[in-house]
């Protein structure tokens, strides 16, 4: 896989206003790298946590975590599908239990 990118746009739970994302991919570092289109939580780019990338038959799994965003003391947990077929990400985002009810799960599909 390398490094790649995929873009499109997003809902990140807790955040009113959807968003536009780009999220690189490299496999090689094991690194993922976030950048919005506008400031979150006080940055438009945002790394990864705890990034695991597993090869699967036909598409790359990657999970991954953010801390303090959108907000202070919200943890996100992504999970990538990267296709191997096509030029498609699917993505899904899961609040972890939090002190500010912030819930839901956000799913999106980005392309390269």
């Amino acid at each position: 896989m390398a490094q790649i990118s995929y873009n499109g746009p997003a809902h990140i739970p807790g955040v009113e206003e959807g968003v536009d994302i780009t999220a690189t991919i490299d496999d090689s570092t094991k690194t993922v790298t976030l950048e919005f289109d506008r400031e979150l939580a006080g940055s438009s780019t945002w790394q990864g946590n705890s990034v695991e990338i597993n090869e699967r038959l036909k598409y790359s799994e990657i999970v991954f975590k953010t801390t303090n965003l959108p907000l202070d003391t919200i943890d996100l947990v992504w999970k990538f599908n990267a296709s191997k077929i096509d030029d498609s990400l699917a993505a899904v985002i899961v609040p972890q239990a939090n002190k500010l009810r912030v819930s839901g799960e956000k799913g999106f599909v980005l392309t390269k």
